[in-house]
């Protein structure tokens, strides 16, 4: 284990020792302002510092927003979920000691992890089904939201492909010219695949607040099987409402950009060929946007944060878009497309949340 000072370890009660296996990673204080002072003190550019919070009395505000502090863990049976969501910070709650003790010896020998990059983004959505398939714990709860999906899906998809084929059939009997025949024939190719993508993406989008509590639990199970720590659960009403924001945002998004790429198409028919594959990779980010932002929203992390980590991760957020997309054409697997998009989801912002915690630790010679 390494000899560096990682863990800022704050309690009132000084009788209540530290573990052996601990006292090598901590740095103790038994005052608020004493470990505040000293956070300060650091470079600014130091990062991955965890904060250890014993004493009930402390308020997390102050500490939680140093830059120095990547991770908190709270210890109190007492403190309201108001008092707690004050951060994307806290990374969990425990109601005994030896729990958080477990918890950080098992961040302690966990793996240094990577930034997730494209090929993590592919994989996750594959690894999240793997997960349900072998969790049978998670099957009830993977049903609701893929019913829903498919109820969806198959309510926008099959009347936008068969009015895109009525449309274009009035145009070939209009139209006697060999040419503008098959001109009609690609323009049916391309409002099949338009109708598909955006039924595709408004049954992502909509599905999602309305399997909101399932989802949350999925998440939850899917942080649970890699040693996540736990946070405090969202209230049902605040899951939906919650979902609906991103959901209205994302549908207006998808149809300007939609609509566009159609007028383009329409007025200049040679671009179809450039215009197809950006509405395949604007579906997949889209719905990879989506779908990743669930986890990210239930971590806290509010709008302004939320942001930059999309900027941060872009290829990652592709790479995850390209593979969902991919999973869609296979038969049969669009059943459980959205549950196992979620589950692959957090896989990729647990990975990224470790990543940022395992930066250059704070030595202890500049602790003393």
């Amino acid at each position: 284990m390494s000899s560096t000072t990682n863990i800022i370890w704050l309690q009132s009660n000084q009788e209540e020792s530290i573990p052996n296996e601990l006292r090598s990673h901590v740095a103790l204080f038994d005052n608020e302002d004493a470990c505040y002072q000293f956070l300060c003190s650091l470079p600014p550019t130091l990062r991955g510092l965890t904060l250890v919070i014993i004493d009930p009395s402390v308020s997390t505000n102050r500490l939680a927003q140093l830059n120095q502090i990547s991770a908190v863990y709270i210890l109190s049976s007492s403190m309201s979920k108001s008092h707690v969501k004050i951060s994307s910070k806290i990374h969990g709650l425990f109601h005994d000691r030896q729990s958080l003790i477990n918890q950080i010896l098992a961040d302690l020998n966990r793996r240094k992890s990577i930034k997730p990059g494209f090929l993590t983004g592919i994989m996750a959505p594959f690894q999240g089904f793997h997960f349900l398939l072998t969790h049978s714990s998670t099957w009830s709860r993977a049903l609701i939201p893929a019913i829903i999906f498919t109820i969806i899906l198959f309510a926008f998809s099959i009347p936008g492909v068969w009015g895109m084929h009525i449309l274009t059939n009035r145009l070939i009997q209009k139209h006697t010219s060999r040419w503008a025949h098959i001109g009609i024939w690609l323009l049916r190719i391309v409002l099949y695949i338009v109708a598909i993508c955006l039924s595709l993406i408004i049954a992502m989008i909509t599905a999602q607040p309305l399997s909101s509590p399932a989802l949350e639990s999925l998440v939850r199970a899917q942080e649970r099987d890699l040693k996540y720590p736990n946070r405090p659960e969202e209230s049902f009403w605040g899951s939906v409402c919650r979902s609906l924001r991103i959901a209205i945002i994302s549908i207006l998004l998808s149809l300007a950009i939609f609509i566009v790429l159609t007028l383009i198409e329409f007025f200049l028919p040679p671009a179809v060929l450039l215009t197809t594959p950006l509405k395949f990779l604007t579906t997949g980010f889209i719905i990879a946007y989506d779908i990743i932002d669930y986890p990210l929203s239930l971590h806290l992390l509010g709008v302004k944060e939320r942001t930059p980590w999309f900027r941060h991760y872009v290829w990652t957020t592709i790479g995850f878009g390209l593979a969902m997309e991919v999973i869609f054409l296979i038969p049969g697997a669009f059943l459980l497309l959205l549950p196992a998009g979620v589950c692959g989801a957090t896989r990729l912002v647990v990975a990224a949340e470790r990543a940022s915690i395992d930066q250059p630790l704070l030595l202890n010679n500049e602790s003393a």
